[in-house]
């Protein structure tokens, strides 16, 4: 047991320096555009599935309060949040819908679509990117190292960060550490 602990975290620190080496430069260019879309009057929506969508909601948590420290609050929102609409949006339309109705129904031009996908082929994602372009909304993407069928839908001002891990496991950490380091690095940009 031991030894697979100690894998585990060499793994971990192997994709932890691959995100920092290769990936570093991308973080912050999205931190600006994040940024500059709050700065715009624009809003942050966030969606993801599974273990991804509940990321996206202590990511959207950490912009509307805090992470390290006080300051005002940011206009962001998790559109996992509303499990009556996400129920009744899944039993007349399908699950696929979820996320794209709410896009439709509240997005405007101004915001910016974060999405967090772990295999790159959830249904909900696709068409939520899909919804957002449809919007004139553009797509932050923060997904596993081969992207999948989600990267095909990025758009030309769209980004997409792949991120060097395998397992939904570790694309799931390393997702929270991206999104930590946007958090604070937006807070830096905006607060000091």
């Amino acid at each position: 047991m031991l030894e697979r602990i100690a894998q585990d975290i060499a793994e971990h620190q192997a994709a932890v320096t691959a995100l920092q080496t290769e990936h570093a430069a991308s973080i912050a260019q999205i931190a600006a555009r994040l940024t500059q879309t709050l700065l715009s009057e624009g809003r942050i929506l966030v969606c993801g599935t599974g273990t991804a969508g509940a990321l996206g909601q202590m990511f959207a948590t950490h912009l509307n309060h805090r992470l390290d420290r006080e300051r005002p609050s940011l206009p962001a929102l998790s559109l996992n949040n509303d499990t009556h609409l996400i129920n009744a949006v899944a039993t007349a339309h399908g699950s696929a819908n979820v996320f794209a109705h709410q896009i439709r129904a509240m997005g405007r031009e101004l915001d910016l679509l974060v999405v967090l996908s772990a295999t790159g082929s959830e249904p909900a994602l696709m068409k939520a990117v899909q919804a957002a372009h449809d919007q004139d909304i553009g797509v932050i993407l923060l997904s596993q190292h081969e992207g999948g069928q989600i990267s095909s839908l990025s758009g030309f001002e769209d980004q997409e960060l792949r991120l060097p891990a395998v397992t939904p496991s570790g694309v799931a950490q390393l997702q929270l550490l991206t999104l930590n380091l946007l958090t604070q690095s937006i807070e830096s940009q905006l607060f000091g």
